[in-house]
């Protein structure tokens, strides 16, 4: 059985979500700092059709070494 405890809050979802984010985040810049030559970017948008919600992505290409 669940109780009231078992379940997290929304505030509290949403700081690990953010937490997470951080994590990621510095790993990923760390990851490209150490890259083995050059960083390309590419980007995307686009929009729902059936709301005015728009959207981009940035995508990072880089050859990273172990």
């Amino acid at each position: 059985d669940l109780g009231e405890g078992d379940i997290p809050h929304r505030t509290q979802l949403t700081k690990l979500i953010f937490e997470s984010y951080e994590r990621e985040h510095k790993a990923m810049v760390e990851d490209i700092k150490c890259s083995l030559g050059r960083v390309s970017f590419t980007s995307d948008m686009w929009s729902a059709p059936n709301t005015m919600a728009s959207y981009m992505a940035i995508t990072a290409h880089y050859a990273a070494y172990d």
